[in-house]
């Protein structure tokens, strides 16, 4: 709805629009009063380099990367990150002119602060301490507390009555345990053995419920939000940084402030007690208490272009690897500044690259047989199962495609082996049969589904020239996953997925197989199967819609060393085309009723333009 809205009006010409919404039988006025007047949720950028744009960016400013570096300053995200650096500023500048706060304060402040930044950081997926939903709700729920005098106030509360409970059931555990010590010998008490077997028997249970209880007062205690504050800020000041030595510095003047006072104060380092931090809570104001990263403003910093515009050196770096991308002129080495300064041709493959809109486009191209690490930096990944096969760890020998490559062994040699199993891959792949090849393409766009089978359930479903193919695919991850670790991708960037649950349920489809069958073989609901099948229907159409790229003599000639990517082969395109062709049917593509009209005037038109052809062709005779 709020998108709709968003558009009822033309951008940078009208100051307001209408705009009309039918009401469905699930949502109704109701709903949109609450959407409406609900409280606006903060934007987040969204902003994420990737293979596609870096290609087109590079293409687009002719080979040169000032195109792209004047995107990157311009993007919401570095913005973004300019507001949450002058917010950090704007805050601790506040907090130092607070010459007043008392330091038990000043504490709790510099603990927000501390907490703030880093969610801001986690809901901008560049927190060094993680950046999952449950990491950023657990970073909320902290804020929310040491924003909010009231939440505080009733947090120490209930951490007080936690720790005095605690207390009370560990003197009782004390004396129980006391009592069983001190008991006389059983010869003194002159009472029947029943009796004393009794009495002890008695004690010794109520010593076991009593310390069952301790542990729950102690488990209560290391639970309430009071000693997760503490064991946060305890780690934090582990860090080494320059937030560490701001909380500890603020931690010592608390300390020296209160020595003498309470029993947590006297403790030494950066270890920060539950109870330590309960007592500067309760000797604290907490009346105007609020969140302190809340003004913005747009004062310049290069921390977040910085963050970004490396990301795009690094997708650049490893284009570079794959042959998607050359340097026309060789110059220095790989730096940062050299790769500023240089300028770049795109390959066929970097073409091919730039052309599909995926999470991850050169894996896609690569898992096709259109790209390979050229330039060999992957060897590490070698070296290492080398290492494996002498100490007798690999059963497999390695040499891959060893039944293709008997008759020319002595000219694929030369030949790196990154090379070898991308053209394997490829001759592969152009043994499959159109439905084969979109099952396999499904493999690397559809998400694992709520429900699976294990991979090798799953692998064990496929046919033998689609386990060929995806033992091929599994060397390429590798080696592509070892060349964006090497280059410091961030994970949000260069994921590669090869997911089998759904491979064979979209060959089936594309064989031919009735609605009906596919359903019931899938086990899934109904709009789930067609969410599937429309992601790998749109991923063939967008490969076989690529530049076309001729094939070439020295594809798989045993003696051609490649130096760049050469794109998808030609008849691996073709079977995407015809695979989309395939699946291109009900309930996949929704026939409209007056669809069938406009096909038989189509025909009706084509048939004229037939009739005037032979008319012509046989006026051309008599002539």
């Amino acid at each position: 709805m709020l998108q709709m809205a968003g558009r009822a009006g033309r951008r940078g010409m009208d100051t307001e629009g209408a705009c009309v919404i039918a009401a469905t039988a699930f949502e109704g006025p109701e709903d949109a009063i609450q959407i409406l007047t609900n409280e606006i949720k903060p934007v987040i950028s969204q902003f994420t380099p990737s293979f596609p744009l870096a290609v087109n960016l590079v293409e687009r400013g002719a080979g040169k990367l000032d195109l792209a570096r004047s995107m990157v300053q311009k993007s919401f995200a570095v913005w973004e990150s300019r507001q949450r650096e002058e917010e950090m500023e704007l805050a601790m500048n506040v907090m130092e002119d607070y010459n007043t706060v008392a330091p038990e304060e000043q504490l709790l402040n510099v603990l927000q602060l501390t907490l703030e930044k880093e969610l801001i950081e986690a809901r901008a997926g560049t927190s060094a301490t993680g950046t999952s939903k449950g990491k950023i709700s657990k970073l909320q729920a902290l804020v929310d507390i040491l924003s909010d005098g009231k939440k505080l106030k009733k947090v120490s509360k209930r951490h007080s009555g936690y720790a005095q409970m605690l207390e009370l059931e560990q003197s009782t555990l004390k004396y129980l345990e006391r009592e069983l010590r001190d008991r006389p010998d059983e010869d003194d008490l002159g009472l029947p053995a029943d009796m004393i077997d009794d009495e002890k028997r008695e004690l010794l249970s109520e010593i076991k419920t009593q310390r069952q209880r301790v542990q729950k007062g102690e488990r209560d205690v290391n639970d309430s939000m009071i000693s997760i504050i503490a064991k946060v800020a305890s780690n934090r000041m582990k860090a080494g940084d320059d937030t560490a030595e701001s909380l500890k510095k603020a931690l010592e003047a608390a300390r020296q402030n209160n020595n003498g006072e309470g029993s947590f104060i006297l403790q030494e380092g950066g270890i920060l007690e539950p109870g330590e931090l309960n007592f500067y809570v309760k000797n604290s104001n907490k009346k105007n208490r609020s969140p302190m990263l809340a003004l913005t403003t747009s004062a310049p910093s290069d921390d977040g272009e910085d963050e970004n515009w490396s990301q795009v050196l690094a997708l650049l770096k490893v284009l570079e690897s794959y042959g998607c991308l050359a340097k026309e002129a060789e110059s220095g080495d790989n730096t940062d500044s050299n790769l500023e300064n240089s300028t770049y041709s795109v390959s066929s493959g970097g073409t091919h690259v730039g052309s599909l809109g995926m999470d991850n486009s050169l894996w896609t191209i690569t898992a096709l047989g259109g790209a390979f690490d050229v330039a060999y930096d992957s060897a590490e990944l070698d070296k290492f199962q080398d290492s494996l096969s002498f100490l007798g760890l690999d059963d497999d020998d390695g040499d891959i495609g060893q039944d293709e490559l008997e008759e020319n062994s002595n000219d694929y040699s030369n030949i790196p082996k990154p090379q070898r199993e991308s053209e394997k891959l490829v001759r592969d792949l152009c043994n499959l049969s159109a439905s084969e090849m979109a099952g396999y393409v499904s493999s690397l766009v559809v998400d694992a589904p709520r429900q699976s089978d294990s991979a090798i359930s799953s692998f064990q479903k496929l046919t033998y020239s689609q386990q060929r193919v995806v033992q091929g695919a599994l060397l390429s991850m590798e080696r592509l996953t070892e060349v964006q670790r090497k280059y410091s991708l961030d994970d949000s960037i260069c994921k590669c997925q090869l997911e089998l649950s759904s491979c064979d349920i979209v060959t089936a489809w594309a064989s031919g197989e009735s609605w009906n069958d596919v359903l019931l073989m899938s086990g899934a609901a109904p709009g789930d199967l067609v969410r599937t099948l429309s992601r790998c229907l749109d991923a063939l159409k967008q490969i076989g819609n690529l530049p076309y790229v001729p094939a070439r003599a020295e594809w798989g000639d045993g003696i051609t060393i490649r130096t760049e990517a050469s794109g998808i082969h030609p008849k691996i395109r073709s079977l995407c085309r015809e695979a989309a062709s395939e699946m291109d049917r009900y309930p996949v593509k929704d026939v409209m009723p007056f669809e069938d009209e406009e096909i038989g005037n189509e025909d009706e038109e084509d048939s004229s333009e037939e009739d005037e052809e032979k008319e012509s062709d046989v006026s051309d005779e008599v002539a």
